[in-house]
């Protein structure tokens, strides 16, 4: 039986540092712009800004009245990061969207379109 090795990456490299650092912060309780302003002295407002708008096109994110909240999901987001999967399938099958999406799903994610809009995986094949 072939087998591929999942990987998860970044798929905007160069907010990595934001996302994580905004999602730290707002399961901390820095929730509000002035607060997460505060916390995060390091990155400009724009980038927080940007930051927050991709986690809210992910659906990761929410803001309600000003209060920024963290979907669930981000914590299977930092943890996929951290790991690689050895699966029994074929390269094809792993590139197809809807095993990727129940691989996702699989591992924990109740929104596995929101994990795949800031991840990319790359598989690849694991000779046995």
């Amino acid at each position: 039986m072939q087998q591929i090795e999942m990987q998860f990456q970044w798929k905007r490299h160069e907010m990595k540092e934001v996302i994580v650092a905004v999602t730290k912060a707002v399961i901390l309780g820095y929730n509000t712009k002035d607060k997460l302003l505060a916390a995060l002295p390091m990155f400009s407002t724009y980038r927080i800004a940007l930051a927050i708008d991709a986690l809210i096109t992910a659906d990761m994110a929410e803001n309600n009245l000003g209060v920024l909240c963290i979907h669930p999901d981000m914590q299977i987001v930092l943890e996929l990061l951290k790991r690689k999967f050895v699966l029994p399938m074929s390269e094809e099958q792993a590139k197809s969207p809807a095993v990727r999406r129940y691989v996702i799903n699989q591992l924990g994610a109740t929104n596995p379109a929101g994990v795949e809009t800031l991840l990319r995986v790359n598989p690849v094949s694991v000779e046995a």
